[in-house]
């Protein structure tokens, strides 16, 4: 990145991405049940249907705990409340057919990718980023506008984070396409309203 950040982060190790939420048939607590002794002897316990609960969870929760202690001592003294710029770069461990084989094993092929485009979904890793610096670096994942999500191979695996306050940079590449938005969006009611004013007229 040739463009100065206000924070880059720097996590080692294969990228983590958000998994699905699971859920769990969990026993309530100070339901004992009812021991039933049967047949051949042996004592079990029964449980009545509503002595459990299902129990919703986030299977990334503990991935999310370990980022947020590597980065906490990187982070501001309170969470941004503004609008921020977040870049992200997946860098993923080449697999071993990128690579040749006999005495060739360490030399990467020609025809290996440089881009990953296989799972894990890039919106997956952006949401596990997101909720794991939620508190930490912002308030609220709301608050991140903008900011690509990049995937590669890399012979080092690990995720780098640029972070940048939006507020505080003038006349930025963001800004800039959105000025030319405005202009193109004036240009084309322009030509719309000229065209309709011409077949008024014919």
């Amino acid at each position: 990145m040739d463009q100065a950040y206000d924070y880059k982060l720097i996590i080692p190790g294969e990228p983590k991405y958000q998994q699905r939420h699971k859920s769990a048939l969990r026993l309530r607590k100070g339901c004992g049940g009812v021991e039933v002794k049967l047949h051949d002897g042996k004592v079990e316990k029964l449980y009545r249907r509503k002595d459990f609960f299902i129990h919703n969870y986030d299977p990334s929760a503990k991935d999310k705990e370990e980022i947020r202690r590597m980065v906490r001592t990187l982070a501001p003294p309170k969470p941004l409340d503004e609008p921020l710029e977040v870049v992200i770069f997946l860098y993923y461990g080449r697999p071993k057919n990128h690579y040749g084989t006999g005495r060739n094993a360490r030399r990467l092929k020609e025809s290996a990718p440089i881009w990953k485009a296989t799972a894990p979904d890039r919106d997956n890793a952006d949401k596990f980023i997101l909720d794991a610096l939620k508190g930490i670096f912002w308030r609220d994942d709301s608050r991140v506008c903008a900011g690509p999500i990049i995937k590669q191979y890399s012979e080092i695996p690990r995720t780098e984070i640029f972070i940048n306050k939006l507020s505080q940079v003038k006349g930025c590449h963001y800004n800039e396409l959105h000025i030319q938005a405005d202009r193109q969006l004036a240009e084309t009611k322009k030509q719309q309203t000229e065209m309709f004013a011409f077949s008024e007229l014919v």
